[in-house]
């Protein structure tokens, strides 16, 4: 029996523009909140359960809220979001019913589990009367520590912040300090391959090899900081380190670079889209040819979409598959026609104002 008003939150899914496997590293990343969504919708009940309808995945799943939740399951975010908010001082008093589904391509780099965490957060701080002492800013934090920090994985926070802050942003990840960048970026798409991403694995490879770097280079150099790295001293950092590590070294200070670059370019009064475009092309080719986390179909949609007048284009996400992101004012209708031709899903798409009650 339900016992509240209903609760509406719509939880936007992300693209990365510029910083893909940085921000882990403490370095910056450009990103931007998208008009794709789950939504959710809550009323506390008078049961002691929380039930959490999926119409997406045709499932219901009911929660004991006197479950302590010692032990998660893999990717339990449900349970990691409860143990949380739990140290936040909520106290589960009565049950809830929640439902949840959205349009935003799951498995594909495009952030849908970020965006689940994010909305379930703003929608449990409301029923339960919370909502007033979390700014958007904070429930990043709690969305990160959910997904990230209870379960051990290798993430970073850029998806926590561009979810729940919105907009185009230029985010600092060792003080997290926000720069808001825009509220709109003219031709923007989204392009599904239909491969699921492998971020456990992609992760697996790529966080440890650039750490590895990173001690290798602090053993010559105590003083050694990733972020004060300029390109023009990257073949002197290389010649401490093996063979198999300078692709990625020069992948990481290169890409860093793009984003310096890309963010001057975004606090002028009037954004050289056309420069915006080069920049996320070579990102792209470091992530490809150095990082090595696309696949055969994902070069096949950069190159289709540049050949018919995207100004740029670059994997979205971790990588192994997923989504690309593309930039190309006045020719949306051709690049999403040319890669509906190639096996691929592409949604025209606008930058969105972040997570919020409905």
């Amino acid at each position: 029996m339900t016992t509240s008003p209903i609760v509406r939150v719509k939880s936007p899914g992300r693209i990365c523009l510029f910083g893909e496997h940085q921000d882990y590293l403490g370095l910056p990343v450009i990103a931007t909140a998208i008009d794709r969504y789950i939504k959710f919708q809550g009323q506390l009940t008078t049961d002691p359960f929380m039930t959490i309808n999926m119409p997406d995945i045709d499932a219901v799943r009911k929660v004991n809220l006197e479950d302590q939740f010692k032990v998660l399951e893999p990717r339990d975010y449900i349970a990691s979001t409860i143990r949380v908010l739990r140290r936040e001082g909520l106290k589960f008093h009565t049950g809830c019913e929640l439902t949840y589904l959205g349009n935003i391509p799951y498995k594909a780099g495009a952030s849908s589990s970020s965006a689940i965490i994010v909305g379930l957060l703003k929608t449990l701080l409301k029923l339960y009367s919370l909502d007033d002492k979390y700014d958007s800013h904070a429930i990043a934090l709690l969305a990160y520590q959910a997904e990230v920090l209870e379960h051990g994985e290798l993430g970073g926070m850029m998806d926590h912040y561009s979810i729940s802050l919105g907009n185009v942003i230029h985010i600092d990840t060792v003080t997290y300090e926000v720069q808001q960048l825009g509220n709109s970026l003219e031709g923007l798409i989204i392009s599904n391959s239909l491969i699921p991403k492998e971020i456990l694995e992609v992760h697996g490879r790529i966080r440890p090899s650039i750490e590895r770097a990173i001690s290798i280079l602090k053993q010559n150099d105590p003083e050694f900081k990733l972020a004060q790295v300029q390109v023009e001293e990257i073949d002197e950092y290389c010649k401490y380190l093996p063979e198999s590590l300078i692709p990625i070294f020069y992948a990481t200070i290169t890409n860093h670079e793009f984003t310096r670059q890309a963010l001057e370019h975004f606090k002028q009064d009037s954004v050289d889209l056309k420069q915006i475009g080069i920049l996320m092309n070579q990102h792209h080719e470091r992530l490809r040819d150095y990082l090595q986390i696309t696949v055969p179909k994902i070069n096949l949609m950069i190159n289709r979409a540049i050949e018919v007048g995207a100004m740029g284009a670059k994997i979205n996400g971790s990588g192994g598959g997923g989504t690309i992101a593309i930039l190309a004012p006045g020719r949306v209708k051709e690049v999403c026609a040319a890669l509906e031709k190639v096996g691929a899903m592409s949604y025209p798409v606008k930058v969105d104002q972040g997570a919020r009650y409905e």
